[in-house]
């Protein structure tokens, strides 16, 4: 019996939250003035104009200006032409070998290369 009333309290207490969640961005809309979400305008843009790298948003990764962006590589247009036709022969592994060795890469940042060739986001 307690346990039940324990689970209507909990109930209880997540339906007073919830409407007073929807009481609260009623009040913000009509005290701004707006109808539906926010703009995304007015989001990205703070009162001194756009913001800046480093300024209105969290990065892990210092100096990251895109989400999920990556300098790519330069790779010489034979190591390309090679490397497409090793993995066209389904030679993935020694295509990843001549990026490393051509280029000066490290194994990680070859096989990144390589999956990037494969894909069609490289050369």
């Amino acid at each position: 019996m307690s346990l039940l009333l324990m689970v209507l309290a909990l109930l209880g207490a997540l339906v007073v939250l919830g409407g007073g969640g929807l009481v609260l961005d009623r009040l913000l809309r009509e005290v701004e003035g707006r109808r539906g979400p926010p703009r995304a305008a007015a989001v990205e843009t703070g009162a001194s104009g756009p913001a800046g790298p480093g300024e209105g948003g969290y990065s892990v990764l210092e100096g990251a200006e895109r989400d999920g962006a990556r300098d790519s590589p330069s790779v010489p247009a034979p190591t390309l032409a090679r490397v497409r036709e090793l993995l066209a022969l389904g030679r993935g592994v020694e295509a990843v070998r001549v990026m490393r060795d051509e280029t000066g890469m490290d194994q990680s940042a070859a096989r990144d290369a390589v999956e990037d060739v494969r894909r069609g986001r490289l050369g």
